[in-house]
């Protein structure tokens, strides 16, 4: 049954790696209430170009969004008024700034201020600073070995963290002889595929308030992992992608548990390639998304509990044997789920 398994999530390339909704997002605006997000990554195995610098204006219910800009000075905190002139601003003590998690590629960490933020300037990321001064900080696939932060706070005084971002390598997967319609998609497939990118890239630049990210994440299912996050493919001897989730396989008809609570936010049938599909938004822009399900148990709005089934596992979409393809994003930056549960027994 492994063999078999395993066998099968190689075989449903296209939907967990090329082109998939769930996959490589296509760039969209941000909504009005967040700043233009950071550009999407790449489904090559590439190093990423440096991004353009970012700052973020506090907003008047203390969320505020930090997204690239042109702004070539903005990676420099402006001293404030009074903060001491041409001495410059004051450092803070580091201790105004906490991090709990990992700096790692595909990573997410949570940090926590001391004080109010008057703005920020952190290059190529996203932030919204909740009601009670968290956020979070999510490394893509291919971050740089260091990156920087930049706080300006309330009182004036400025803060600046380097974090050293832990670098990984991904194992390439290497298939042959698969069916031609495995690897080059037709152009009616083409067309609804780019429709269903573009109504999960706008629902995953939206955010909410919720702090479901807070909880320690657990499997949606057990099971034998036959595939992981961030391994690129070579199909037929040709570039199939980036593999963005990670696959568990187990049976048709497996309950598909929520890793931690949140919002439904997406339930829809017949995918091109991804099947059925279900999102949960666990709030400030995190998401889980579960692929190739064979039904749902929970519809658009339902507010669910750590451990409550929404789904069952399937082989729906382009997939010839039953596993669930789970993945995650922090806006349009793919994390890997295994990060966050590597601990769950």
């Amino acid at each position: 049954m492994r063999s078999f398994a395993l066998l099968a999530c190689l075989l449903a390339t296209a939907a967990c790696d090329r082109g998939a909704p769930s996959g490589s997002p296509a760039p969209s605006a941000a909504p009005p209430q967040v700043a233009s997000a950071a550009p999407p990554e790449s489904a090559s195995a590439a190093a990423p170009s440096t991004p353009p610098p970012a700052t973020a204006q506090p907003s008047a219910n203390a969320t505020a969004a930090v997204a690239p800009t042109a702004d070539p000075t903005a990676t420099a905190a402006a001293p404030d008024a009074g903060s001491g002139g041409d001495a410059g601003p004051t450092p803070a003590d580091p201790s105004r700034l906490t991090i709990e998690g990992t700096p790692i590629q595909g990573g997410l960490v949570l940090a926590k201020l001391t004080g109010r933020q008057k703005r920020m300037s952190f290059p190529g990321h996203r932030v919204i600073v909740s009601d009670a001064n968290d956020f979070l900080i999510a490394f893509g696939r291919n971050a740089p070995k260091q990156e920087k932060i930049t706080i300006t706070f309330d009182d004036g005084q400025v803060l600046e963290r380097v974090f050293d971002v832990e670098q990984r390598t991904f194992e390439t997967d290497k298939i042959d002889n698969l069916p031609d319609e495995f690897v080059n998609l037709d152009m009616p497939t083409r067309v609804k595929l780019t429709q269903a990118e573009q109504k999960l890239t706008a629902l995953r630049n939206k955010h909410s308030k919720s702090d479901c990210y807070k909880e320690k994440f657990v499997w949606p299912t057990k099971g034998k992992v036959t595939s992981r996050y961030g391994q690129p493919r070579v199909l037929n001897g040709t570039d199939g992608g980036i593999h963005w989730g990670v696959d568990i396989a187990v049976p048709t008809g497996t309950p598909v548990r929520a890793p931690a609570c949140g919002k439904v936010v997406f339930v829809e049938k017949d995918l091109p390639l991804s099947g059925h599909t279900l999102v949960i938004d666990h709030g400030h822009g995190l998401t889980s998304t579960f692929i190739h399900l064979n039904g749902f148990t929970a519809k658009v709005g339902d507010e669910v509990k750590q451990g409550q089934v929404v789904a069952q596992v399937g082989m729906t979409g382009r997939t010839n044997g039953p596993h669930l393809d789970w993945r995650m994003n922090f806006f349009e930056v793919r994390i890997d789920p295994e990060l966050l549960v590597r601990n769950d027994k």
